[in-house]
């Protein structure tokens, strides 16, 4: 005899999406690229670091693993879209911060010192923006 516990029955039957694997396996190797966990560079065609800066705007720096992992996290909401998911404000609260919490990185420097204050925090938010957004291709 199974039994639920607490709020978790709801979440039975619930699966991520094919549609959302790729984004769930790109945004923790992008966002460890980007808070500095480790970095990410191609030697071939001379050579590509995806931290680099492709634009400068106001002294941030927007490089592709910025980009990537706020596309990928909107390519999760749109493919939930599609499926018509009613987000609780649980789930709300995780895209904001998995939305926000990179640009903040980039365009707020009291935010990036929180960062990059040490390995912990910096490996935390790694961690917490990836599992924001498995969560939220997991529910939806």
């Amino acid at each position: 005899m199974a039994t639920a516990f607490g709020g978790l029955s709801e979440y039975t039957g619930k699966e991520i999406d094919l549609i959302d694997l790729a984004a769930v396996i790109g945004i923790p190797w992008f966002a460890a690229t980007i808070f500095g966990v480790f970095s990410f560079e191609l030697s071939i065609f001379g050579g590509y670091n995806f931290s680099d800066a492709i634009w400068s705007v106001g002294g941030a720096e927007i490089s592709f693993a910025l980009l990537a992992v706020l596309f990928l996290t909107v390519w999760i909401l749109g493919t939930n879209e599609l499926n018509g998911s009613d987000y609780r404000p649980e789930e709300l609260a995780a895209i904001v911060f998995a939305l926000l919490t990179p640009l903040m990185f980039v365009f707020v420097p009291a935010f990036e010192s929180l960062v990059l204050w040490n390995d912990i925090s910096q490996l935390f938010f790694t961690l917490a923006v990836s599992v924001a957004t498995t969560w939220i291709s997991y529910v939806a």
